[in-house]
């Protein structure tokens, strides 16, 4: 009777991982496919039915769901992205791209400035945020100067995924870390600026070496800014509401305040800003919101969630040296299997996945995978959101990247500064 009651716990287990598999290949082929049946999937919508699909099939249990979904990240995600659109309505990434343009001089120097005012902003702001509204400003002044764009877009890409590991608020699964691990935000800026401020002139100087033909001519000196009306009044406001909340989230460890409230708070004041000038802007805000960027988390915090409750989590893990029963992770295994996972599910699920199975107090494993997840989403375009964002939203506007031409500028530049940061962590953690 014992060995019946096993023998059929051990088929219910292995049911239960064989559907959770299923449902997680399912999803991750729309996520990444982005089609089914002929029709455009986004990553929100495909995130979001294989949660369902885990709450279906009872993978997921529906009381449990309020304890998978982390709303700080939610939160924090929503306020920068309110942020990001009270930027945007008082002309500030205009404003930025005429003055990249007016002051450049040739192309090397756009590209550098590109990079580094995207880095610098995607630490300040969420990555997915800039690159969101910076992509068609970059497009805009390649087209204003007979650039090729695919460069520039290209060291968007790289230098929004570098910049924003220096912040736990730079990325989705930079703030899922500090939040689930409780982190203060100068303890993680501490460990991880050094990183990306070694890691992006590398960058640059690889898409340099790739590009070197296309960035060889000067600039065209035209003035694009005559059409543009600012209201500096309200332009003020929001960047001392930027400038205000970066203060705000670099001494919020100390004061005791989480990082969604404060993102919350900048988020709320930008649109108070937004509406001043109209009670209806309320509705530009709101479309100016990536809701399925939104969608796509809480959808993957449950998908996630049904992995790790189904036992596929420990059955994946247990392929790679340093997770089995009794040995100890290192920073190098560490890294090599959240960079493989990274650009196999993208990173935001790498992390949400492999902290499982990390100590909420081991802070140089932490830092470990939030850098390893950052920099491997270099590698390909799914290998983050960001990458998404910047190839969807560039094909909307006619220029198309190919998957695998991309992977071979991304991968020399993810294994680079994966090795940088590898030393780093070694060094200081």
């Amino acid at each position: 009777m014992i060995n019946f009651v096993l023998i059929n716990d051990i088929g219910i287990t292995l049911n239960t991982i064989l559907v959770a598999a299923a449902i997680f290949v399912f999803t991750y082929a729309l996520i990444s496919l982005r089609k089914f049946r002929g029709r455009k999937i986004n990553m929100g919508l495909a995130a979001a039915v294989g949660g369902i699909l885990m709450i279906i099939f009872g993978i997921v249990a529906v009381n449990d769901i309020p304890d998978m979904v982390n709303f700080d990240v939610i939160l924090l995600l929503l306020g920068m992205m309110m942020l990001a659109a009270g930027l945007e309505f008082s002309k500030f990434f205009h404003l930025v791209s005429d003055l990249l343009i007016r002051f450049s001089g040739n192309k090397v120097k756009l590209l550098a400035c590109v990079m580094i005012i995207c880095a610098v902003l995607s630490a300040m702001i969420l990555n997915d945020a800039v690159v969101l509204i910076f992509t068609p400003i970059i497009i805009r002044c390649c087209r204003s100067t007979g650039c090729n764009p695919i460069p520039y877009l290209i060291g968007v890409m790289f230098s929004a995924n570098i910049g924003s590991l220096a912040t736990p608020i730079g990325n989705p699964q930079n703030a899922y870390i500090a939040s689930e691990a409780g982190i203060s935000f100068i303890d993680f800026t501490l460990h991880t600026l050094p990183i990306s401020l070694l890691c992006l002139p590398i960058a640059f100087l690889i898409i340099y070496l790739i590009f070197r033909k296309n960035l060889t001519s000067d600039i065209p000196r035209i003035n694009d800014a005559k059409n543009i009306v600012i209201d500096r009044t309200r332009l003020w406001a929001v960047v001392i509401i930027m400038l205000g909340a970066f203060v705000g989230f670099t001494i919020s460890g100390i004061i005791g305040i989480q990082l969604w409230i404060i993102a919350m708070t900048a988020g709320v004041l930008a649109l108070i800003v937004v509406m001043s000038s109209s009670i209806r802007n309320i509705t530009w805000v709101a479309k100016k919101i990536d809701w399925s960027i939104l969608v796509f988390f809480i959808g993957l915090f449950i998908l996630m969630g049904g992995i790790s409750a189904s036992g596929l989590l420990t059955e994946i893990t247990s392929f790679f040296p340093g997770f089995g029963p009794g040995e100890t992770i290192s920073v190098l295994n560490l890294t090599a299997f959240t960079a493989i996972l990274s650009n196999l599910v993208s990173n935001v699920p790498a992390v949400v996945l492999i902290s499982d199975l990390l100590s909420t107090t081991d802070l140089t494993l932490l830092i470990t995978l939030a850098a390893s997840s950052t920099l491997a989403g270099n590698a390909t375009l799914i290998g983050s959101a960001a990458n998404v964002i910047v190839s969807e939203h560039s094909e909307n506007d006619g220029v198309s990247f190919n998957f695998w031409k991309f992977a071979l500028i991304g991968i020399p530049v993810t294994l680079v500064t994966l090795l940088i940061s590898v030393g780093i962590i070694t060094l200081i953690g």
